[in-house]
């Protein structure tokens, strides 16, 4: 081995390394750095409601007086479901299922006393709830219901209700924790149940409960009216929830977007599409480099051709010729890896500083398992390309 080095380090060109570290470093630099500012920032564009997926909108009707006259006014005919449904931005689409049933609610505790409310329930399609599965489940043989609050809600009691009636002002996690009563009543029956809240919504303004609950519910206890026959509100699954042809569709058809992020929707469209530009172009440069040092690393054992030949012919494997310069292929590369790391790290502490300032209450992630895996998968991809193409070469040198 100590000969192959030798005969290694005679005819190493060191402008021709230094190209591949240099090139090496700045692709991969760009590349992790790419994927590193996307997590660090994804957490600005999206929105902070973790049930409703981010491409789903919630479409109604504006209220009007007409409204107070005919209850079918602001409801969804199937004449405007189709005319949605044929739309180029719409993927899909999902209904709200309204509770047709009276509902009261209690809560007894120490600290809040004992609370009665009438209240209702909605429900979406399963598919449009990004919940754990086990959380967003009932059947007939359970007793307690899984639901989901507005988050405007929980701030209406604190900064509201709580602060005039001198009650303590609770948190999410405590109010996930409270165990609510519910009473189902309507035609001539009655049956209670144990509430949980899943979770707080921002996007969905309403009291969700699990579509199969209220299927049954409403097969049980449940009226028609004319009201409740047809859908009041709409989910619209979207390619691009920052498409401009949809504020333009609704707007024309007097419809309302709720919670609509148009411009924050064009900035995080905008922020993928600068990413991914990025990691093309870091992408380009470390292939360019790796072509060059493949290309330098076929010079080598080019002009040791003969001396090659000769060390195999006197009982050298093929595998112990070729492992110099796969070692050489090895470190080059690791030590450009953890250069464009440690590069990466110095630049992020420096940026981060500057979006807390900007987002005081932003959640910026702060993880860089995700870069360092994939900067690792690079590095593995890169080695094992390198490890075969001097192989084949050594072989190709030997015959």
């Amino acid at each position: 081995m100590t000969l192959m080095w030798k005969l290694l380090k005679k005819n190493l060109s060191i402008p021709q390394l230094a190209g591949y570290v240099f090139a090496g470093f700045t692709g991969l630099s760009i590349i992790l750095f790419g994927i590193q500012f996307y997590a660090d920032t994804k957490p600005l564009y999206s929105s902070n409601d973790s049930f409703l997926k981010p491409d789903f909108l919630v479409i109604n009707k504006k209220v009007s007086t007409l409204s107070n006259l005919s209850p079918a006014s602001n409801t969804f005919s199937e004449k405007d479901v189709d005319d949605i449904k044929q739309q180029p931005f719409v993927k899909k689409i999902g209904f709200f299922t309204s509770s047709k049933f009276g509902i009261r609610a209690s809560v007894s505790s120490s600290a809040f006393g004992r609370f009665y409310t009438e209240m209702f329930f909605e429900s979406v399609p399963d598919d449009f709830i990004d919940v754990q599965s086990e959380k967003w489940t009932w059947t007939d043989e359970q007793s307690d219901i899984p639901i989901i609050l507005p988050r405007t809600y929980l701030t209406l009691y604190n900064f509201g209700f709580a602060q005039s009636q001198g009650l303590p002002q609770v948190s999410e996690n405590l109010v996930e924790k409270i165990k609510l009563t519910v009473t189902i009543y309507g035609n001539g029956k009655s049956k209670n149940f144990d509430a949980r809240i899943a979770g707080f919504s921002d996007k969905l303004n309403t009291i969700l409960a699990p579509e199969s609950f209220l299927k049954y519910a409403n097969a049980e206890y449940g009226h028609e009216n004319e009201k409740t026959s047809k859908p009041s509100r709409i989910l619209v699954e979207t390619y691009n929830p920052s498409d401009p042809l949809i504020a333009k569709y609704f707007g024309e058809k007097n419809y309302e977007i709720a919670d609509y992020r148009g411009n924050t929707g064009k900035a995080a469209y905008f922020l993928r599409l600068v990413i991914i530009t990025v990691l093309i172009i870091g992408l380009i440069i470390t292939l360019l480099a790796v072509s060059l040092m493949l290309l330098s690393i076929s010079l080598l054992i080019y002009k040791n051709r003969e001396k090659l030949e000769n060390l195999i012919l006197l009982g050298y494997s093929r595998s112990t010729v070729a492992k110099p310069y796969q070692m050489l292929g090895l470190l080059l590369t690791v030590f450009i890896f953890a250069l464009a790391f440690v590069t990466v790290l110095i630049i992020r502490n420096f940026y981060i500083e500057k979006i807390f300032i900007l987002f005081d209450s932003a959640s910026i992630g702060s993880t860089l398992i995700f870069t360092f895996s994939a900067g690792f998968a690079i590095l593995f991809v890169i080695c094992f390309a390198n490890a075969l193409w001097i192989r084949k070469k050594v072989n190709e040198t030997a015959k």
